[in-house]
């Protein structure tokens, strides 16, 4: 039995699972011991045969009550000792009454039905295995006062010719035993596999309300860290016309950044970051990037001061092995030029008016990779007209996967890309497209896209 559970709750759980057996098979007793009756007393009525059966009708019908008086003083004033004395000892009355059984004459019987006074209780033995299988002990003192009984009632009221009788009954009595071990070692496993079942259950139902008390308090964390993030790195003013943006989460907290400033001179600032990771712990290393990048972008600095300082902040914030691939972006006031620092990210895409992709590699490492002294913030200068358009993604776009763990893949993009000759953004036919692709399978990373106009659209684009 499962060591986890008290030892008394065990012992009632199986005093009480007897007594109801014990119930139950006493009241078909009772029915036993009237019909038994009945046929004996068509043919032979005498006062011992009525003294018999008021005997064991009584014994039965006190039997069959255990149960509910058992029922009505568990715990407290029940011993479980003192009930388990109580049907031991009752059991062998029960036993030795029927034993007794044997001692009704049988001349005035007919042939047929002679037998009887031996049947009877032997198939009376046999019923009372499933009742009493729970407490071996117990049955098999009622098997002995049963058949001691029968064999000595049976001999006193026929003589000793019937000694005969005896070796199959001594026989018949020893295999109801036999089985009666192998069903009560099946029966008491049974319990204990039910046992460490229900505890199992118990402990599972436990873990459950731990776990959801624990999603309760992390969804809360979670919820107000998210809250604190976006108010932290959403920019203070309107996005800047002709810049569309697609940032989609892999989770509840993105991992990568986008902000858009504009300095006082009209230049129009965009940083992309990719944090390493997913979720609460990259999106910390959000908060310090985007503090500085607004801040030194609304003073107009170069994007190399930018990158640079960047660089310095997150080499000393983030642990080892954590880093931001990032691009910054400067656009002159009138979108005549684009100065660009890249470090990390996949190739800033450069669509010319004609139609023309130029893929823009990163020459720079990652922000936060190396210290100040290493770091190289090289940038270049793009010119600008009418038409032009500027890509910048993260990885997590080329890498998205459908359901077939295919990715929609660095060609898909160039093709749509290549495709789009009108004066539209290609954002809202990319996201369809993408999400189209991946249809219901899990996200394997933060997404996310800028578009940036030479030539700022008429209207923003709904993003």
């Amino acid at each position: 039995m499962n060591e986890t559970r008290p030892r008394l709750e065990v012992q009632a759980e199986r005093l009480q699972l007897l007594l109801d057996q014990t119930g139950a098979s006493a009241r078909l007793a009772v029915l036993a011991a009237t019909l038994s009756f009945l046929v004996i007393a068509a043919y032979d009525f005498s006062l011992w045969l009525l003294g018999w059966y008021l005997a064991v009708t009584a014994v039965s019908l006190w039997r069959s009550s255990l149960p509910t008086r058992f029922k009505a003083c568990y715990p407290g004033r029940c011993p479980l000792p003192h009930w388990d004395r109580i049907h031991h000892y009752s059991a062998m009355m029960a036993g030795l009454l029927w034993g007794l059984f044997g001692a009704q004459p049988v001349d005035a019987l007919p042939p047929a039905i002679q037998p009887f006074t031996l049947i009877g209780p032997a198939l009376i033995a046999t019923a009372a295995m499933s009742s009493y299988a729970i407490r071996l002990p117990h049955y098999r003192d009622f098997l002995l006062a049963l058949f001691g009984g029968l064999l000595g009632s049976y001999t006193w009221a026929h003589g000793a010719a019937t000694l005969s009788v005896w070796p199959p009954i001594v026989l018949f009595g020893g295999y109801l035993y036999v089985i009666a071990r192998r069903f009560h070692r099946t029966l008491i496993d049974t319990m204990e596999t039910k046992s460490k079942i229900q505890q199992a259950h118990r402990e599972l139902e436990e873990a459950n309300r731990h776990l959801l008390q624990q999603h309760r308090v992390l969804k809360q964390e979670e919820d107000i860290a998210r809250h604190v993030f976006e108010q932290l790195t959403l920019s203070d003013g309107a996005r800047p016309d002709g810049i569309h943006i697609w940032n989609q989460a892999m989770g509840n907290l993105s991992g990568d950044l986008v902000q858009t400033a504009r300095a006082k001179d009209g230049s129009t600032y965009v940083f992309l970051g990719d944090f390493t990771g997913h979720g609460l712990p990259a999106a910390l290393g959000a908060v310090p990037a985007s503090t500085v990048f607004r801040t030194m972008a609304e003073k107009g600095l170069a994007p190399a001061l930018i990158a640079r300082e960047l660089n310095r902040k997150l080499n000393s914030l983030l642990p080892t092995g954590y880093f931001c691939c990032a691009v910054v972006m400067q656009l002159s006031p009138d979108r005549t030029s684009l100065t660009l620092w890249s470090g990390g990210l996949p190739p800033v895409i450069l669509r010319h008016a004609d139609g023309r992709l130029q893929e823009i590699p990163s020459e720079n490492l990652p922000l936060g990779v190396v210290g100040d002294p290493e770091f190289a913030d090289r940038c270049a200068v793009f010119p600008l007209v009418t038409g032009d358009r500027v890509y910048a993604y993260s990885d997590g776009l080329t890498e998205a996967e459908n359901h077939r763990g295919e990715m929609w893949g660095r060609e898909r993009l160039l093709r749509l890309l290549s495709n789009r000759m009108g004066d539209g953004a290609a954002l809202e036919s990319l996201r369809e497209q993408v999400l189209e692709f991946t249809n219901l399978a899990p996200a394997s990373d933060d997404i996310s896209f800028v578009e940036i106009e030479a030539q700022p659209a008429a209207r923003e684009a709904v993003a």
